[in-house]
């Protein structure tokens, strides 16, 4: 018979954004009581353990899993996030990826991704820290020709990237990602409303940099990626000739055909010399002018990309392989109610007047 897992009850307990404390006054508990078993110093009866299993909303079996649990501040983790973002919150993300990701290995173990390209390392440290270099490098292994990029989505899943969206509860935190090999690189995006088409593809491509250049925490990490961003989605060699005598409405102009920000493409012309220091700023003033709100302009936003392999995952054991959904649910470690609505949503009724 499996063993119990204490780990699995704090993943599960962040997961759902609760302190110990919290969880053992709901469970009607001492704190202690919640300590001990989290630390594997209590022996666990089984009332205990199904307490906590339905309190927390998780199936009995999830807390019986040998599965490793990669803790908060690991460096499988990497994020794209704004200054303020509670801890609490970045916690309740990282172990809700630790437990989507079990379930995706489930489903991988199965059925597998057909990937036309691949995820590889760069050290920038071997680069001279041209991380520029390095995001032409990716360009190129994946065979994306000149110009912009249609669908990072797409790209990335071509390579086997498992893209989830999801609604963090906040704007101060744009996607957190992880790689633990052999399998793919799993990324969290942002789905919440104020999050716009352009936000989300450079979190992607910011993602994208830490996961192929930093297989541990270094200095300026968060810098480096966000010029393998830049970078990625707009190549100088393909858009220096259009960076010049930039006005607010050519930058309005470029943005719908790079589908990256105004503001990044301010950021790209500085960095790579066609602006000065004081253009910049001036150029920046003028835009936050123009903006008056967390949306530089809704007639100019860019379409919201949608990942569609983890669906086909699902699908495949539905259809292809007949799994049950109670079945699918455990497998993906969810009581059923809870994995219709993440996994399988109902599809927008039209409305006739």
């Amino acid at each position: 018979m499996p063993e119990f897992n204490p780990g699995m009850v704090v993943l599960a307990r962040e997961s759902r954004g609760y302190t110990q404390s919290e969880l053992a006054k709901l469970i009607g508990v001492e704190q202690g009581t919640i300590s001990k078993l989290e630390a594997g110093f209590l022996f666990t009866p089984e009332e205990l353990i199904a307490k906590v299993a339905d309190t927390l909303r998780y199936p009995l079996q999830f807390f019986f899993q040998n599965e490793k649990v990669y803790g908060f501040g690991s460096s499988v983790f990497y994020h794209r996030k704004r200054q303020g973002l509670p801890m609490k919150q970045l916690r309740q993300l990282h172990a809700e990826m630790n437990i989507r990701r079990y379930g995706i290995q489930k489903l991988l173990r199965a059925t597998g991704i057909a990937a036309s390209n691949s995820f590889d390392h760069f050290d920038p440290q071997e680069y001279r820290g041209r991380v520029d270099v390095i995001a032409r490098a990716v360009r190129t292994a994946w065979r994306i020709p000149p110009g912009p990029i249609r669908n990072l989505t797409e790209a990335l899943e071509d390579a086997g990237a498992i893209i989830i969206r999801h609604d963090f509860g906040t704007r101060k935190a744009d996607a957190v990602s992880e790689w633990v090999e052999p399998n793919p690189p799993i990324f969290f995006i942002n789905s919440h409303p104020d999050v716009t088409g352009d936000r989300l593809r450079f979190s992607l491509a910011h993602e994208l940099g830490h996961v192929v250049m930093h297989e541990f925490p270094m200095p300026h990490m968060e810098e480096q990626a966000d010029i393998f961003a830049s970078e990625f989605l707009t190549p100088e060699r393909d858009i220096a000739h259009q960076l010049t005598r930039l006005t607010l409405p050519k930058l309005a102009m470029l943005k719908q055909e790079w589908r990256v920000s105004m503001g990044s493409l301010i950021e790209q012309a500085y960095r790579i010399g066609n602006i000065s220091k004081s253009q910049r700023s001036r150029l920046i003033i003028q835009l936050r002018a123009e903006t008056h709100s967390y949306r530089e302009s809704v007639e100019t936003d860019i379409p919201i990309e949608k990942p569609t392999l983890l669906d086909e995952l699902i699908q495949t054991h539905l259809v292809g392989l007949r799994y049950s959904i109670e079945q699918l649910s455990l497998l993906m470690n969810e009581l059923e109610p809870e994995f219709i609505a993440k996994y399988l949503p109902r599809p927008k009724v039209l409305q006739f007047a």
